[in-house]
């Protein structure tokens, strides 16, 4: 939840200019990182990152090495990282890796120039219907329509960025005229978590009351839960636990193992998950098959499938089997929620599992041997990879074995290409090694997807990660 938060006094007491407001707003709601491409209409926010100390600025050289990185980044911390991208032909050229993150459920603000208001009306070459380009990835498009709106409509998307639905997006997007930067903004508004939440499990509406916010727009009810505790309790070894988002995280997907462990169900995760935290130390844990035909089979050994944090599975592409939907004939719970974390402690308490352990399985890794072949550089990499390195896995079709050949690996984080929409590897490796200095990170990635966005390399060198 976030609440409106006013200062005393106005920005124009104080002569700060729209862009001005909202670097100020974005670093008052904790957001530090922007990956920037920008031009002639976003040069008010660049001096505003001269003047506004505390934002890190990350150039890239292509909006989609942009955009990327702030999914990656996202990913890896669970915030949003703003990106600043010019007017509408920036934002269509970093729409694919938006894409993907709208499907992983990452929290971007994209701050897109456009031009000033007064000079639209002469249609000027690069003018765009920028609202319905962002509209496609963004679950709130705002335009201030005069410098005073700058503030509060920053804040709005900042709010807009902490709501969470499965196959849901957490983008939102700031369309910023030029006069809206350069001119004095009015009351500085900024957005804070309110004061009667908390990040800790009491504060959980799980703990509270069994219900989600009616702001967040779920329609989530009690008995949800209570019915896939009944299932799980029941007939657990007839149980898939689809769990995904945040629930595949690390002390996350030890909660979800603790409830297979008690009641016998079985974990999946979807085929393109955002992210898995992998390893020694975490519950074993199924990747669904990509080809429908085999994702079908898969879930069709089980009665019930209990989804939490995940998307209903669908196939790729309609192909000539037919088969749209991978989930048909089963019980199916769908518990819908933005608190993936609160859910798992509900639901492992009330299934008293609290202290259960699953039978771990580390085979040990050893270098392949023979000629190299697709399935060998799987095992090369498992073998190598250091303890806690982040696998950014864009391998496709080459790296198909690379789950089954890394069970055995010391503890590390896996994210693969969640929408489909290939280029994704480079610049999501980029925003992950800014997120996360300390750790080794590994760009297992296909040759052709890689030319989409080659320009990451340049950001990589630059910023040296």
């Amino acid at each position: 939840k976030l609440q409106f938060l006013y200062f005393i006094g106005t920005m124009a007491e104080s002569g700060h200019v729209g862009a001005e407001a909202v670097v100020r707003v974005l670093l008052d709601c904790g957001i530090d990182v922007m990956f920037a491409n920008p031009g002639t209409t976003e040069m008010g926010v660049v001096e505003a990152l001269d003047t506004v100390p505390g934002m890190r600025a990350v150039l890239g050289l292509h909006e989609n090495v942009v955009t990327g990185a702030a999914d990656g980044y996202g990913r890896m911390t669970g915030r949003a990282a703003a990106t600043l991208l010019h007017l509408g032909v920036g934002l269509s050229n970093g729409i694919a890796n938006l894409h993907n993150a709208r499907r992983a459920g990452t929290p971007i603000l994209n701050i897109v120039g456009e031009m000033a208001t007064w000079h639209r009306q002469a249609d000027p070459l690069l003018a765009m219907d920028i609202e319905s380009l962002a509209a496609t990835v963004s679950t709130a498009v705002f335009t201030p329509c005069t410098p005073h709106d700058v503030s509060d409509h920053t804040a709005k998307c900042v709010s807009a960025t902490q709501a969470f639905k499965a196959g849901g997006s957490r983008v939102a997007t700031l369309v910023l005229p030029h006069d809206c930067a350069r001119e004095v903004a009015g009351p500085l508004r900024i957005a804070l978590p309110s004061s009667d939440s908390s990040d800790g499990l009491a504060m959980s509406p799980f703990e509270a009351s069994l219900s989600i916010d009616e702001a967040m727009n779920d329609t989530f009810i009690a008995s949800v839960v209570e019915k896939a505790i009944a299932i799980l309790q029941s007939d657990g070894a007839g149980v898939c636990f689809f769990v995904g988002g945040q629930g595949l995280w690390e002390g996350n997907i030890q909660r979800a193992g603790r409830i297979c462990a008690a009641t016998g169900a079985t974990l999946f995760c979807e085929n393109a998950f955002s992210r898995v935290d992998r390893g020694e130390g975490t519950p074993p844990c199924h990747r669904l098959a990509y080809f429908p035909f085999d994702a079908k089979k898969e879930l069709g050994k089980f009665k019930s499938i209990v989804f939490l944090g995940a998307r209903v599975p669908a196939a790729m592409f309609g192909y000539e089997d037919g088969i749209s939907q991978v989930v048909s004939g089963q019980t199916v719970i769908n518990i819908d929620t933005h608190d993936v974390p609160g859910a798992l402690e509900y639901l492992m308490r009330a299934l008293k599992a609290e202290s259960a352990s699953w039978k771990s399985q580390t085979p040990a890794i050893k270098p392949p041997k023979g000629k190299l072949n697709a399935a060998k550089l799987c095992q090369c990499i498992a073998y190598a990879q250091p303890e806690d390195a982040i696998i950014v896995d864009e391998s496709l079709t080459s790296g198909g074995s690379y789950w089954q050949a890394s069970l055995g690996c010391k503890r590390f984080s896996q994210l693969t290409l969640t929408g489909g929409a290939i280029g994704q590897g480079p610049p999501l490796s980029v925003g992950v090694a800014v997120a996360c200095p300390n750790r080794r990170v590994i760009n297992f990635q296909a040759d052709g997807s890689a030319l989409y966005t080659t320009q990451a390399l340049w950001t990589q060198a630059r910023e040296k990660v």
